[in-house]
């Protein structure tokens, strides 16, 4: 991966000539972690419907489980870095 941001004591800077693409990639990491705060709210209410329906043991309603997992290790990462969903 090439990286645009270059840290100088703590603040980071983009050179001019690279600034398109970094706003380009921004955007990219923007744009999933609107997907990623749109699907950690679209799961549990998609396995309370399943569990409601009396369907905790089929495969869809593990795989659900295992992307829920999943989605709370890749926010935590995120957030660990320092990257805040909804803020």
């Amino acid at each position: 991966m090439t990286r645009f941001t270059i840290n100088c004591d703590g603040l980071y800077t983009v050179p001019e000539a690279d600034l398109p693409r970094a706003l380009q990639r921004l955007a990219a990491l923007e744009n999933m972690l609107e997907e990623l705060t749109a699907r950690q709210t679209d799961i549990p209410a998609e396995l309370a419907q399943l569990k409601a329906a009396g369907k905790e043991k089929t495969v869809h309603y593990k795989e659900l489980l295992g992307q829920k997992l999943l989605l709370n290790e890749m926010i935590a990462l995120l957030e660990r870095h320092g990257v805040r969903l909804g803020t």
